[in-house]
């Protein structure tokens, strides 16, 4: 069966799922949404395969039909569900379980994202040991950073994150023997897979949570707020965070004192209403 579009030029299987229908239907002019449901055996319905890409959850037993219809074979069947099970996933665990297997299974798995730049953003201790180096002088003995870092990681941990950020060239050893950071900071730039930056938020949120719980003399400043405004007020505020960003990295950038702390920017705005 001709396979109409390359399945593993996705990582989301609703996308898939839409351009594939809309590839096929190009030669096979029945197999419109509709009538993709009469051949995944649902006569009685005209809406599924259009409710599933959707969001219409998609449950174990109609997966091999759908492979059947798709014409996937045993590993495009496999990875076709391994990514629903990654869209699908209900916890950060999950997901990222998830997200590894589609690495594991992807012929080139570089076509997904730097393996490198996976293992650094799949783990938020990366990005804080890499700022600490700032802060202190950290030399080959670990443990006195370890004891600072919140919320705690190993020692080992820890050792196989300056591995990491040693090997993809982001920290080297002064003539002190301290391990320091060899750039100024680190965006998702090259890195920006939307699936790989989603996991790294993902961990970061979570941190504000143990943050807010924690029961420390450690500084924060938390706000939420909830509130309506018209579809050009929220654009302007979505601007105006976007200006803040820039304006925060600013103050960053031309900050030429000593660093003596590292600190965590997590702003959310989001819709309570669906469109």
């Amino acid at each position: 069966m001709d396979k109409f579009i390359d399945i593993f030029q996705f990582t989301h299987f609703r996308k898939y799922l839409d351009e594939y229908q809309a590839a096929r239907v190009q030669t096979d002019p029945e197999f419109t949404r509709a009538g993709a449901c009469a051949l995944l055996g649902l006569p009685k319905t005209r809406s599924y395969y259009n409710d599933i890409v959707k969001g219409k959850k998609l449950t174990g037993r109609m997966i091999p039909k759908f492979v059947e219809v798709l014409g996937l074979n045993k590993k495009e069947a496999k990875y076709f569900e391994t990514m629903v099970n990654f869209d699908q996933a209900k916890t950060t665990t999950e997901r990222n379980a998830f997200f590894d297997e589609l690495i594991k299974q992807h012929p080139d798995p570089h076509h997904i994202l730097n393996e490198d730049a996976y293992e650094y953003y799949n783990h938020w201790y990366n990005s804080v040991l890499f700022t600490a180096l700032d802060v202190m002088d950290v030399s080959d003995d670990l443990e006195p950073i370890q004891k600072r870092i919140f919320p705690k990681v190993s020692v080992g941990t820890l050792k196989r994150s300056l591995e990491l950020l040693e090997r993809i060239g982001f920290v080297r050893k002064n003539e002190d023997g301290f391990w320091k950071s060899s750039r100024d900071s680190v965006s998702s730039g090259a890195y920006n897979n939307n699936d790989l930056v989603r996991q790294y938020q993902l961990q970061c949120f979570e941190l504000s949570k143990q943050a807010l719980l924690a029961d420390d003399d450690n500084p924060s400043d938390m706000g939420t707020f909830t509130f309506s405004v018209s579809d050009d007020a929220y654009k302007e505020i979505a601007l105006e965070i976007q200006n803040l960003k820039a304006k925060v990295r600013k103050i960053i950038t031309q900050d030429k004192k000593e660093a003596t702390g590292v600190h965590q920017l997590n702003i959310h705005l989001f819709t309570n209403l669906k469109k």
